[in-house]
């Protein structure tokens, strides 16, 4: 903190890891949901390959996100502007990642409705 103003880059760093968790959330989340949808509502399901694609994708997701939040913390304490760009790159994967897994699982849930 500089003269009562807070640190740039650890206001961005607290908004970026509270962006993270929520998605992390939601990725957890979607997993817990299409269980019990798999086993509530569909006894016989079709298409199984789309959900099981989802499955490993927010698996995926959730790996990326965890390690975007250690990447993070190294990077505020280090003040690593070498990291920047490998946040960026770890962004990315896990915003694509995350999109991809809820097109299967919605693909999945259309194909079984």
């Amino acid at each position: 903190m500089a003269n009562g103003v807070p640190d740039q880059r650890l206001e961005r760093a607290k908004f970026f890891r509270d962006h993270i968790q929520t998605i992390l959330s939601l990725a957890t989340g979607s997993i817990v949901l299409s269980v019990t949808f798999l086993h509530d509502l569909v006894p016989k399901p079709t298409h199984g390959e789309y959900l099981r694609r989802s499955w490993w994708i927010f698996l995926a997701t959730i790996f990326l996100g965890l390690a975007y939040n250690y990447v993070l913390s190294i990077y505020v304490d280090v003040e690593g502007k070498k990291y920047g760009n490998f946040l960026s790159i770890l962004s990315f994967c896990f915003h694509v990642s995350f999109v991809v897994a809820i097109y299967y699982l919605l693909r999945f849930g259309t194909m079984n409705l």
